[in-house]
């Protein structure tokens, strides 16, 4: 047989077993259907609200998430719990200056899965969450690891994942605006350390 031709067959075998290992597809998520819903707290009470993402993509293999990454549009921080539009404007013009996330210089996030490992029930711990994610969050150029459970399932033909509650530290991540662990003598008039968030993605 021409040498060409046997040439030509192997590199079609070995793409055939590559394309046949590698199963994983990517979905698309649907940024106006996704967000991350945030709430910050101080001694005399919180604040709440979300910030929507600007791309992101689940890969899944056999119907189950495998890995993907979002990136988090930090221009987009709404309040959702201050009616009165100056101080609701005040608040989050806040949050987008160098005290907390400087977003004219770190406009976005960004968040990389890099484990997901399936839930198991048992007879004295109910299901509540299907999956425990790992990953490398990044705010203002600084990544750390996070984890957090979370419910993925297929609706209508798409992609769903939703978190219950977990929180970080956001002096991790450098926002240490009021924070009694980084600046002494502030008494009642801090800010505590710990993030609460929400995640919700949808594919297209």
């Amino acid at each position: 047989m021409n040498k060409h031709i046997l040439n030509y067959l192997a590199v079609a075998f070995l793409l055939l077993v590559s394309l046949s290992l590698n199963t994983q597809q990517a979905y698309q998520v649907n940024t106006s259907e996704s967000k991350v819903n945030w709430k910050g707290k101080k001694p005399t009470g919180e604040h709440k609200g979300y910030v929507k993402l600007t791309d992101g993509e689940l890969l899944i293999d056999k119907s189950e998430i495998k890995g993907g990454s979002f990136k988090i549009d930090l221009n987009s921080i709404t309040n959702v719990d201050i009616n009165n539009a100056e101080g609701n404007t005040k608040l989050v013009t806040h949050l987008k200056s160098p005290d907390f996330f400087d977003v004219q210089k770190f406009p976005t996030a960004n968040f990389v899965i890099t484990e997901v490992s399936k839930q198991k029930a048992s007879s004295s711990q109910p299901l509540k969450t299907t999956h425990r994610i790992d990953g490398d969050l990044t705010i203002k150029g600084i990544t750390k690891k996070v984890s957090f459970d979370a419910s993925i399932n297929i609706l209508n033909g798409k992609f769903t994942a939703s978190t219950p509650e977990f929180t970080i530290n956001r002096t991790e991540w450098g926002v240490n605006y009021q924070s009694k662990s980084v600046v002494a003598g502030l008494k009642d008039e801090f800010i505590y350390d710990d993030i609460t968030l929400a995640i919700e993605l949808v594919s297209e």
